[in-house]
């Protein structure tokens, strides 16, 4: 197998995310600040040839996997349109990449969710194997879900690059795994913005991390301090 590069890519901006709502499989649109990112990773990524794009079938990864495929907007209008787009591909949707269901907690801040839960979602940050989500996804099936999707679409890859659009806590699932790092450990350590970039160098072997959260892109736009990863 060739060496290629797989772009984990974060969502951009919800509605949801603006009010530091737990989303979780909710399915929430980008704001409109999340549209100014997404048109910020059509930038980054026009450069670069991309064979394949993947995304969550939740939509606000689908909106961000559209205008990365569109190409940025040039005078109100995309750089490339008509029948085809930007890259010459069209996003595949896998449905194991949406984020982790988090049942009775989707919908609320943290702060609600501590207060109707007897601080859970603190205890959640520093372990979340300890804790127990009212009709959630058990966290072991969704790291197991995210892992197998993750070697699907490597093991469909015949060159080229290739970007997966997705959430938070599935980069960081799959972070974890290509480090063989604690999940547990790991959240209290890492950072991943909306619309920032995770890149994986693949070929015959196991992935390599290349990078974390790049968000240069974004360089001149305010991220919003404080918002959940879910």
């Amino acid at each position: 197998m060739p060496t290629t590069r797989c772009y984990l890519v974060r969502h951009a901006q919800t509605v949801w995310n603006c009010e530091n709502r737990i989303q979780g499989y909710s399915d929430v649109p980008l704001s409109p600040f999340g549209h100014e990112q997404a048109q910020r990773l059509a930038a980054f990524f026009a450069s670069r040839r991309l064979t394949r794009i993947f995304t969550s079938p939740l939509q606000r990864s689908r909106e961000t996997a559209v205008a990365i495929a569109a190409g940025p907007v040039t005078y109100g209008r995309p750089a490339s349109h008509g029948a085809g787009n930007g890259h010459g591909v069209s996003p595949v949707v896998e449905p194991e990449l949406a984020e982790m269901r988090l049942g009775a907690w989707e919908g609320l801040t943290p702060a609600e969710v501590d207060a109707k839960f007897d601080g859970a979602y603190q205890r959640w940050r520093t372990k979340p194997s300890s804790v127990r989500i009212p009709q959630a996804e058990r966290l072991e099936a969704f790291r197991a879900r995210v892992q197998r999707t993750l070697e699907k679409i490597l093991g469909s890859l015949e060159g080229g690059d290739c970007v997966v659009v997705s959430h938070g806590g599935v980069i960081a699932a799959l972070i974890a795994d290509v480090l063989g790092a604690d999940y547990d450990a790991l959240l209290r350590r890492l950072r991943l913005d909306n619309a920032g970039i995770t890149a994986l160098e693949c070929g015959s072997g196991a992935p390599h991390l290349l990078w974390v959260n790049s968000i240069s892109h974004l360089a001149t736009l305010a991220q919003p301090p404080g918002e959940t990863w879910f």
